[in-house]
């Protein structure tokens, strides 16, 4: 079956196709595509990741100059794209994955309306970017953006989300069914990264911005966890486009972590003793899943990845600083408990394979059966 992501933009405005040789992993992050998030899913099915806007104005199709500019114009005008944009490359796949986004969700909306419309057509499968928790926020107050999510999933015939947990508030906006489907990894090509606890420096990384609600709780734990342990260096995330506060990590020894492509966070994650990750907006967390990957444990978030990976170490808005500290004491102090909880997570992760993706997503299509 042929596959392709379909997403308004992307980082080139053209077409990616998988290769072999080359899945998304080993492309370039900045001008191809993302080594994990929706690449992962066009590489596990040899497929391809379309931007709807390249479609529209001629970066990932022939388009003439004179149909771009009056394109541009009845947009300029108009506030959206004219329908009659030529969807004939997209009708070709028998799988689309359309990607939603508050940005120009509108523009989604139309163009899966517009492919319900023929026959045959793909099976549409439609899939949220943002995390719930930040989503849901919106959603409860502009009553516009609750009405065009609503309007994707309608008119898709599968709607997928990657936390579990937000699956019943999911099945509340649309009757078309939503399955809860974990997002493809590259395991293999991940793992390789890996070390043991005595392979480990002295380091724990607090990851996440403080403009996240919650994430200055890690930095105080991590303080408190240094005054205990002195021998342990703190590091934060230095993200681009974003100011830390730092005042919780006062008194003690830190420095930043500049943001580093995924390969090389990966060899950088595999280093540190413990990640520390208080972010309660109920993300995929891929976080956690690299630290799966590279043996590090985790503790402190509320994702998909830290209660399907690191069960035993689950937190919500509810677990107090004390009890985050205990956590780091014990995974520091008993090194037969670290191990177990990375190897669970380790073990655990293999079902994130692209193969074991593939197929889940293949049987999904063979399940549902598309809609009128």
């Amino acid at each position: 079956m042929k596959f392709a992501v379909v997403e308004y933009t992307s980082k080139s405005g053209k077409i990616w196709k998988h290769q072999t040789d080359k899945p998304n992993y080993l492309a370039d992050p900045a001008k191809e595509i993302d080594p994990t998030s929706f690449g992962c899913y066009v590489s596990a099915l040899d497929g391809e990741h379309i931007p709807l806007k390249g479609i529209i104005t001629g970066t990932a199709a022939p388009v003439s100059w004179a149909t771009v500019l009056s394109r541009r114009v009845y947009r300029k005008f108009l506030g959206h794209w004219p329908t009659t944009y030529d969807i004939s490359y997209l009708l070709q796949f028998d799988i689309l994955m359309v990607v939603h986004q508050f940005s120009d969700s509108h523009e989604m909306v139309s163009l899966l309306q517009r492919l319900r419309q023929h026959s045959p057509r793909p099976f549409l499968i439609g899939v949220p970017t943002q995390p719930f928790g930040l989503l849901q926020n919106r959603l409860e107050a502009d009553v516009a953006a609750n009405i065009d999510i609503r309007a994707h999933m309608d008119a898709c015939d599968v709607f997928l989300t990657v936390v579990d947990s937000t699956l019943p508030a999911w099945q509340q906006k649309s009757t078309t069914p939503v399955v809860y489907m974990p997002q493809p990894y590259p395991v293999a090509f991940a793992s390789q990264y890996a070390k043991p606890q005595s392979q480990k420096k002295p380091i724990l990384f607090v990851a996440g911005v403080t403009d996240r609600p919650n994430i200055a709780l890690g930095h105080k734990v991590a303080r408190k966890i240094q005054v205990k342990y002195p021998q342990y260096s703190i590091h934060v995330t230095d993200t681009p486009g974003h100011t830390q506060d730092l005042s919780g990590l006062a008194g003690g020894t830190f420095a930043t972590q500049a943001f580093l492509p995924w390969q090389e966070q990966l060899q950088y994650l595999s280093q540190v003793s413990l990640v520390i990750n208080t972010d309660y907006t109920r993300t995929r967390g891929r976080v956690q899943v690299d630290c799966a990957a590279v043996g590090t444990p985790a503790i402190g978030a509320d994702s998909d990845a830290q209660r399907d990976l690191f069960p035993d170490l689950f937190a919500d808005q509810h677990t107090t600083a004390d009890e985050l500290i205990a956590q780091a004491i014990r995974l520091l102090e008993d090194k037969d408990w670290y191990t177990e909880i990375a190897a669970k997570a380790k073990g655990r992760l293999e079902k994130y394979t692209y193969e074991l993706s593939k197929q889940r997503i293949m049987a999904l299509v063979e399940k549902y059966p598309q809609g009128l």
